[in-house]
């Protein structure tokens, strides 16, 4: 009884972790939604807040550059319950002016404890209709790293 109990147990946090690391239509803004994100990460049961920017880089030294030299950046900055911030704990290039942006869509949200090591991890998303990319951010209580063994690339099949 107490085995199946654990196994019941270990499935459905397994389980949740899993939903936690998916990304939904409903997790998805435009570059143009920079709403503030509550996600409790450093575990002191009350919603941090993260603040998405964007920016755009020019190239240096020139004065009138043309839209594809032109760089779109997002930006995140943290700001803990109990006061502490974080600037720009990661930032992402999701394309060029050119286009008006690259990438459409982004989304950050608790990925749980993807390395087990009792703190909230992060997964950060951005794509289109053809390509998408996925990044796991291991936080480290000083801020977050990129984790390049479960991050991923991919081109979307068109059927």
């Amino acid at each position: 009884m107490k085995k199946k109990l654990f196994i019941l147990i270990l499935s459905l946090s397994a389980a949740g972790l899993v939903n936690a690391q998916r990304i939904t239509d409903a997790d998805r803004r435009g570059f143009d939604d920079l709403k503030p994100i509550e996600i409790d990460v450093d575990g002191d049961g009350k919603a941090d807040t993260i603040m998405p920017r964007t920016y755009q880089i020019k190239p240096p030294g020139v004065k009138k550059a043309k839209p594809s030299d032109v760089q779109n950046w997002i930006a995140f900055d943290l700001m803990t319950s109990k006061g502490r911030q974080i600037k720009t704990f990661f930032k992402y290039k999701y394309g060029t002016a050119e286009t008006g942006g690259s990438y459409w869509v982004y989304a950050l949200k608790s990925a749980g404890d993807f390395n087990n090591d009792k703190k909230t991890d992060l997964i950060f998303y951005s794509g289109d209709d053809t390509t998408e990319e996925t990044i796991f951010l291991t936080n480290n209580n000083n801020g977050f790293s990129v984790d390049k063994k479960k991050s991923f690339f991919r081109e979307l099949s068109k059927n």
